[in-house]
């Protein structure tokens, strides 16, 4: 996430920027949505974690059968999954009306390692 006013990166849910102290988006409850991204249990795949970024954010180490969320501003929201395989980048847009969203991933298994792949994506 990125400051309105003087464009410093500032951590996701962080509600006043850390480098000239205006008020993030985040600091309005009705400007507020949240990221679910959860992972599917598999057999296949399911040693090899995706470290998961929003907005160039490390959100954290998504595992076999876990769930990450993090609150962000409404908005347009660039959400990465890496591996050691190939990275994944899903842009995700929250509204008013569609203040939240869940995105399913699972494991596809190439030749060496597992690549994220985007099963679902539904929005609240």
């Amino acid at each position: 996430m990125y400051c309105l006013s003087c464009g410093c990166q500032i951590e996701l849910g962080s509600k006043f920027c850390s480098n000239c102290g205006s008020p993030t988006p985040i600091s309005d409850k009705n400007n507020m949505g949240k990221i679910n991204v959860v992972r599917e249990s598999k057999v296949f795949g399911f040693a090899i974690p995706f470290d998961v970024y929003v907005d160039d954010a490390y959100l954290g180490k998504l595992s076999n059968g876990t769930t990450l969320s993090c609150d962000v501003a409404l908005g347009s929201h660039d959400v990465l999954f890496k591996s050691t395989e190939k990275d994944v980048v899903e842009e995700i847009y929250l509204t008013e009306d569609k203040r939240s969203v869940t995105l399913d991933v699972v494991p596809k298994m190439g030749l060496i390692a597992a690549k994220p792949s985007i099963k679902n994506i539904s929005y609240n």
